[in-house]
This record gives C-alpha cells, sequence and structure tokens, in this order.
C-alpha cells in the first residue's frame, strides 16, 4: 500500500538586534504533538547582510522544515537554539535586545508566508506582512528588514 507524504506548512524564525548587529535565522521543526520548535542549526548573519542573501538564507531555512519527534519537557530555556547563538547574556536580555519574526507558510502549498514581527515580547501589537514563497529573494529580504523597522518604531 502506498502512503501520501502528508506536506507541512513551514515555519522559521527571524531574530534581528541592531545593538549585536546580528541577524539570527532559526530553522524549525514539529514534533508529533504538533508542537513546532527551532532547529539547532541557526544560521548567523551580520545586519548588513544584503536583501538577496537575507532571503536566499530565508528559503533555505524553510526548506529544512520536517516532521521530527522530540520531547520537550526536559528542555530549558538556555537551551533555546536561537539564544544560543545570540550575543545575549541572558534569555531575558535575548528578548529585549531582538526582534522576532516569524516566518510561516500560510497552508500546506506554502504558496504564501506571512511575515509577522512582535515589537517587543508579548505586545499585543504585531506587525504583518504577506509575500509569495516564490518572490524575488531581494524582495523578501526588503520586506523582513521593513517589518522589523516598523517593530522598531513600535518599541518607541
Amino acid at each position: 500500500m502506498l502512503f501520501k507524504k502528508k506536506k507541512l506548512a513551514k515555519h522559521c524564525s527571524v531574530y534581528i538586534s541592531d545593538k549585536h548587529e546580528q541577524i539570527i535565522i532559526a530553522p524549525r521543526h514539529v514534533n508529533k504533538a504538533g508542537i513546532i520548535y527551532e532547529q539547532e542549526n541557526c544560521k548567523t548573519l551580520p545586519i548588513s547582510t544584503s536583501f538577496s542573501e537575507l532571503g536566499i538564507q530565508i528559503i533555505d531555512s524553510m526548506n529544512l522544515f520536517s516532521l521530527k519527534d522530540k520531547n520537550l519537557k526536559e528542555t530549558k530555556l538556555t537551551d533555546w537554539p536561537a539564544f544560543t547563538h545570540s550575543k545575549s547574556k541572558s534569555v531575558r536580555a535575548f528578548e529585549q535586545e531582538y526582534i522576532n519574526i516569524s516566518m510561516d507558510g500560510c497552508n500546506e502549498y506554502n504558496l504564501i508566508i506571512d511575515i509577522e514581527g512582535l515589537p517587543y515580547k508579548d505586545s499585543e501589537l504585531k506587525v504583518k506582512s504577506t509575500i509569495s514563497f516564490y518572490a524575488d529573494k531581494d524582495e523578501i529580504g526588503n520586506r523582513i528588514i521593513k517589518v522589523y523597522e516598523s517593530c522598531l518604531t513600535g518599541k518607541l
């Protein structure tokens, strides 16, 4: 009997810090319980990275999304992959020094990406944009930076 491989909406996280002049791209997995979590193999880029290179790295990271079971009950907050790749000294500092931008496929076909940023942890307001998964990589990178800059304005 043939089984059809289930398609999954793709996800990755992006963290950007002006203070540390750093972009962290964290590919994600989903476990059997349906919990989406960050992979260990984050990419770290300088904040001066071109829009095109940022777009390429984002799409590559989203394509790493897969089903991988993991028991998350034994994981400590300090094991957070993006935090371990950051220059922050504590998780609390990380949450203050980096803007979190989530990149999510809108459905299992991943034709559209939702780009959503939070100006700060637990913010009531979000900055959101959508773009085609197959858009020019330069435009994807540009859109991420626009969301980031809008989040910075929201911090004021």
